[in-house]
């Protein structure tokens, strides 16, 4: 249950992250809210790492370095990239509540890529987990495609990062297998996912950073958002590294629902829930369960 436990968690640190995000971008543009993040995640990471996984760090190849860029490109540069410019358009809710079918499409690599068999109880509940945020979701993407087709790029986006997360968790699986501790797994990717998002970033950034000295809070949050993904990023890999992606990923996208809480309770006059959205959260809560069911059956 150690995988589970470090699951749920990582939930809520990408939970966190979201809300802290969505109040940050009200002063700070999503592509520096994203650098501030990642450099604000890469510390806590990267020393940690050095303090106890140096030995893992000593015995790596040179080839893994090359495996650990393409990690930082595709969760880092692409994920969270992504996923900030999607809640700036369309609100923490309803761009995480789209980030659930990580789950699925993380199943998916896993089965065809690294050869996974989930239970068949794992698929029944990664279904319900789907069909849960589809219905939760549904009233929004109607009501902003027929009123606003603009805001149809934010769940685009967010789409794209799924598809993004869900390479990234198998990927982290495979590396975590290969090289060993998940902190160096993690501080490595965000460093290089750090290098990689500077060069389009940097000067949006330092101009930000500039316009926020009379109000820093904004700041704040962004680095708060990087420090809950850091614990979440870790949490995950050492997650994905006890027990299988298949079912690891599903409790992990239990955290639009945290999402919505939090949102409800410190955000709402940025957030909106409905009914519509409670009947999909318990229907995903539901799905979760089942894939709880099947990991221990």
């Amino acid at each position: 249950m150690l995988p589970i436990g470090l699951a749920l968690a990582a939930s809520l640190g990408f939970a966190s992250s979201a809300i802290f995000a969505r109040v940050g971008m009200q002063g700070i543009r999503p592509l520096p809210s994203t650098l501030i993040s990642m450099t604000v995640s890469s510390v806590p990471a990267v020393v940690l790492a050095l303090v106890f996984a140096s030995s893992n760090i000593k015995a790596l190849p040179l080839v893994a370095l090359l495996w650990f860029l393409g990690l930082g490109a595709v969760n880092f540069l692409g994920g969270r990239t992504l996923n900030y410019l999607a809640i700036d358009r369309v609100g923490a809710s309803r761009s995480t509540a789209i980030l659930g079918t990580t789950a699925v499409l993380s199943a998916i690599f896993a089965i065809f890529i690294t050869g996974e068999r989930p239970h068949f109880l794992v698929l029944v509940g990664t279904a319900g987990v789907v069909i849960g945020l589809v219905i939760a979701t549904g009233e929004s993407l109607h009501r902003d495609w027929s009123g606003d087709r603009r805001s149809m790029v934010g769940y685009l986006l967010a789409v794209a990062a799924a598809v993004s997360y869900g390479g990234a968790t198998v990927m982290a699986k495979e590396l975590t297998q290969a090289y060993g501790s998940p902190l160096m797994v993690s501080g490595f990717g965000l460093l290089f996912g750090l290098v990689l998002l500077s060069p389009l970033a940097g000067r949006q950034t330092i101009d930000d950073l500039r316009a926020s000295k009379p109000n820093p809070g904004f700041v704040v949050f962004a680095g708060l958002s990087g420090l809950a993904s850091a614990a979440a990023v870790i949490s995950l890999y050492f997650a994905v590294q006890q027990g299988d992606v298949v079912v690891v990923v599903p409790v992990v996208s239990i955290n639009p629902l945290i999402t919505l809480l939090l949102a409800h309770i410190f955000i709402a006059q940025l957030e909106r829930i409905t009914r519509q959205l409670v009947v999909g959260t318990t229907l995903t809560v539901l799905g979760v369960l089942v894939v709880i069911t099947g990991s221990v059956a």
